[in-house]
């Protein structure tokens, strides 16, 4: 039978214990797993986050004083050391939101890499059925938003590509969303069936306007440049014999969906496609081509494809069809 003392020592430690003073190895283990949550998201943690680690609201407030948690925003803080990366910062913001909170708008096409942002503010989206929280260095917005709206870079949540570019139509000029799509297409995140659905679920949107002036008009990266040996040969073909200069690689509005043309001459309403053995007959694009094909007409463009062999081989005959395109018009 163990001695009194014994007895005593343990239940007073035990009684401490519920008291609130953590025993070492349990600070150790709300350590290590903050320090987890911290190395995932770009060194910010938040308040619920420190919450499901064991800690509770003065257990938070001490570590602060302890120099463990910096405040970034309200619920939002930085661990172990007091700055935090651009996209540490961007994290904090949406933990200091809510846990279904976006970067979006500027801040969400700088994350994309699509545009710099110099502002001191983050863009946040949140549910509109949210409140805002009016926080210093954030921009709030309440938006309802399809899944397919919400995305991820690096795992910090932000709305897609197609979402950022409708609301940054928003904020900046023509031309400063012009080079932000150029950009995405660049960096090959453009999706033109994401923008026709997201447009078409859109309606009364503030941007879209904008936005669809820059995807028919706006010289978003490829336009006006051959992508093709082939296209540089008939373009080059057309200059020769004294065509009027074609809008080359532009995208235009047919109905409700956007397609990408080779040739344009856009007053006139004539579209040339020259079809390359190598990129034009796959399934896919076979069918894209049949899309575009089928509503041309329907929009008052006159079109025509002219084979690759026929080009090669005998372009005269290439000029020729296109020339009688452009007569029929005047």
């Amino acid at each position: 039978m163990p001695a009194e003392s014994e007895i005593t020592g343990h239940i007073g430690r035990s009684d401490h214990s519920r008291r609130g003073r953590v025993p070492e190895s349990g600070r150790g283990r709300v350590t290590r797993q903050l320090a987890a949550i911290a190395e995932r998201d770009f060194g910010a943690v938040s308040l619920g986050d420190c919450r499901s680690c064991g800690l509770s609201d003065s257990g938070v407030h001490k570590r602060v004083q302890a120099g463990e948690l910096f405040p970034k925003y309200p619920g939002a803080y930085a661990f172990g050391r007091p700055d935090l990366t651009p996209n540490g910062r961007r994290m904090a913001a949406v933990k200091a939101c809510a846990p279904d909170a976006l970067v979006s708008f500027a801040s969400g096409a700088a994350l994309r890499q699509m545009r710099r942002s110099n502002s001191s503010y983050l863009d946040i989206t949140i549910p509109a059925d949210r409140p805002i929280r009016r926080l210093k260095g954030i921009r709030c917005h309440r938006a309802d938003l399809a899944p397919q709206d919400i995305s991820e870079v690096e795992g910090i949540p932000t709305t897609s590509v197609s979402r950022t570019l409708l609301d940054l139509a928003t904020q900046i000029s023509y031309e400063g969303l012009e080079s932000a799509a150029n950009e995405a297409e660049v960096l090959e995140i453009f999706d033109l069936r994401e923008m026709e659905d997201l447009l078409k679920r859109s309606k009364g949107h503030r941007g879209i306007r904008r936005l669809r002036q820059v995807l028919e008009h706006g010289d978003i990266s490829g336009e006006n440049q051959s992508k093709s040996d082939l296209e540089k040969l008939f373009a080059r073909v057309c200059a020769q014999h004294g065509l009027p200069k074609p809008a080359i690689n532009r995208w235009i509005l047919l109905g409700d969906e956007y397609h990408q043309v080779d040739f344009l001459w856009r007053e006139k309403k004539v579209v040339i496609e020259v079809d390359s053995k190598r990129y034009h007959h796959t399934g896919w694009k076979l069918a894209r081509d049949a899309r575009r094909d089928e509503l041309l007409p329907l929009h008052g463009y006159l079109h025509a494809r002219i084979p690759e062999d026929l080009l090669l081989q005998r372009p005269f005959e290439a000029i020729q069809t296109t020339t009688a395109l452009l007569r029929e018009r005047r």
